[in-house]
């Protein structure tokens, strides 16, 4: 196993992430700030209404909504959308269609090795915010509706990865394609609950939007540690991402397959 190159794009990807220790902490630290942002701005939201529940939450369920859509969106998140398509448009994706190495595992491989680092640093940011809020009376969460999190949290992570590797397909096609991508981002930021819950939107519009498969990446997971889920819902949830894994599994190999074809590699 020590040899295999998939430990090592694997090795990789985990030395990628810890090269640059500035640009890391910087980033983490932006994560924080729209994060208490959000938490401020749902005390002083229900501190004004004087319900007890919003949106079918309460304060308490709400605030672990906020903290934990966050969590989950950073655990999740792509970004390797913008390296493909440099590899596509500046000709490095040559090198993998005559080397031994299939460029989605090597991809799989080098995101899930990043995560794995940054999963250390951001469950224990997740930790320390859980338990101020446990001891500041906000709020109080079930250890059983952790473990709950945690069976969906590997299905969201797949789920995610398989929808921005099928979308950076679309590099074949689009000859500079970061703005598409950057649109495309922003609409599944929001389409996935990350931002709010989804009932937010509406009964209509929301149950529509829970239809999507952005919705079982965050929305899904999260609800799952608020306690609005019980065990069989959870099953059925889980069912659902495998379905859209298995979708978006077929349908970034039709896409990557055509592209392929109409890809060129000039130069060395």
């Amino acid at each position: 196993m020590a040899n295999n190159k998939y430990v090592k794009v694997f090795l990789l990807g985990m030395q990628n992430e810890m090269e640059y220790r500035t640009n890391y902490w910087l980033q983490l630290f932006s994560f924080t700030l729209p994060l208490m942002t959000q938490v401020f701005l749902w005390l002083a939201v229900f501190g004004s209404s004087g319900e007890r529940r919003l949106l079918g939450y309460t304060l308490e369920e709400m605030l672990i909504y906020v903290v934990m859509a966050a969590v989950t969106g950073r655990l999740i998140a792509a970004g390797f959308e913008y390296e493909i398509a440099a590899d596509i448009k500046e000709g490095g994706l040559g090198k993998f269609l005559v080397q031994p190495v299939h460029y989605f595992a090597y991809r799989f491989f080098r995101f899930a090795g990043g995560k794995a680092v940054q999963s250390t640093v951001i469950w224990a940011g997740a930790v320390c915010m859980l338990v101020g809020l446990r001891l500041s009376g906000g709020t109080d969460f079930s250890m059983t509706y952790l473990l709950l999190y945690m069976l969906t949290l590997p299905g969201a992570l797949l789920l995610n990865f398989l929808v921005y590797y099928t979308l950076s397909g679309m590099a074949f096609w689009v000859t500079e394609s970061s703005g598409l991508f950057y649109t495309l981002s922003l609409v599944i930021y929001v389409a996935s609950g990350t931002v709010f819950p989804l009932t937010i939107f509406g009964d209509v519009a929301g149950r529509l939007l829970s239809l999507l498969p952005f919705a079982y990446t965050v929305f899904f997971p999260v609800n799952a540690i608020t306690g609005k889920l019980e065990a069989p819902l959870i099953a059925a949830g889980i069912g659902v991402q495998v379905f859209w894994i298995a979708v978006f599994f077929i349908l970034s190999g039709v896409v990557w397959r055509a592209g392929v074809r109409r890809f060129v590699s000039v130069g060395g």
